[in-house]
């Protein structure tokens, strides 16, 4: 077939933007394949949690995207399979359909207050896994993103198509990464695909594993007025190379606290290159460890920003004065006032 010259040069420069917009998907998705120790010191937005999101109900979305570990010891977690987290949300979805935050009444406010508090873990095969965009959450950085994991019933055993059942989306982020990191938890050892910022796929040489993630429970209300987003079943792909829907529910577990096999095998933990010090006092090994249960939210300092003991959780006593009682969180201890717990 020939072309004439104008044609020739519309169809050079269709080809250009096709490349140039592969360039800038590439460019706004990090290379990284795998979890990595992370230092939290050299992030810009490691005292941000609100991220760089500017209208309020943005930032209160990133503040709970960002919310920090926990002793999971000390606390109830509910468990699911995909079908029963659907169940669990599906009246407050049915009666939110198409709507955000900020079109809440106080009392559906008052619920998805409810909703996001505990912590939960789900138990699913891990499909698909990728780094994810940047994005406000993390103040736009290439290199502290939040990881997607893509959690099935059932062990899917292709990359996504039309006609496949959508996933319930989970994120780990850069503030629970060393942690699940730690554990000796790596993703390509456990999902059965991974995709790359160019939006291919790559086997990874086994099926998908099943897992139990824990976390928070979180509605990513952004996607919750998109039907390209959410459905029951993928529809098509789009000539970006991305599925439509993508996800079955707005609903996610993000942050992603810990990740277990479920098939009984031991991960093996990460190694360390030097011995990490603790200011943690020690408690006399014939002294029974007390507990207190935190009844007023208190925010305290970390190595790395700030963030929030939330009502409810139960931490270990290392001290107590009039005033203050010394509790133990994560791998440190922090004073916090005896008014705010059940200790008063």
């Amino acid at each position: 077939m020939n072309f004439s010259f104008p044609q020739r040069v519309a169809v050079a420069a269709a080809i250009c933007l096709a490349a140039l917009a592969r360039v800038s998907v590439a460019q706004h998705i990090s290379e990284d394949r795998e979890l990595k120790e992370l230092d939290l010191t050299a992030w810009n937005c490691a005292n941000r949690p609100e991220g760089s999101g500017r209208s309020p109900d943005t930032a209160e979305r990133n503040r709970l995207k960002n919310r920090f570990g926990v002793d999971l010891a000390a606390v109830a977690v509910k468990s699911f399979d995909p079908a029963g987290l659907l169940q669990h949300v599906a009246a407050f979805d049915a009666e939110t359909k198409g709507r955000r935050r900020k079109d809440l009444s106080p009392e559906q406010k008052r619920r998805l207050e409810i909703l996001e508090a505990p912590l939960v873990s789900l138990t699913a095969y891990l499909v698909l896994a990728y780094p994810g965009p940047t994005e406000t959450t993390n103040c736009s950085s290439l290199d502290f993103h939040d990881w997607h994991l893509e959690l099935f019933d059932e062990p899917v055993d292709h990359p996504p198509q039309p006609g496949d059942p959508t996933p319930i989306i989970c994120e780990i982020t850069p503030r629970t990464q060393n942690a699940i990191y730690r554990d000796g938890i790596r993703i390509q050892e456990l999902a059965a695909f991974f995709r790359h910022p160019d939006v291919t796929y790559e086997s990874t040489g086994h099926k998908a594993q099943k897992v139990r993630l824990t976390g928070y429970l979180l509605w990513d209300d952004e996607h919750n007025d998109n039907t390209k987003d959410v459905g029951a079943t993928i529809h098509s792909i789009a000539r970006n190379r991305y599925h439509n829907p993508w996800r079955a529910t707005a609903w996610e577990i993000h942050p992603v606290l810990k990740i277990e096999r479920d098939d009984g095998a031991l991960p093996k933990p990460a190694a360390q290159t030097a011995p990490v010090p603790s200011s943690t006092p020690q408690i006399p090994a014939n002294a029974p460890q007390r507990y207190v249960t935190i009844l007023r939210a208190v925010k305290i300092k970390i190595p790395y920003g700030e963030t929030v003991l939330q009502r409810g959780m139960r931490l270990p006593v290392v001290s107590q004065d009039a005033t203050t009682v010394t509790v133990r969180y994560l791998d440190g201890t922090y004073a916090i006032p005896i008014a705010s717990t059940d200790l008063r």
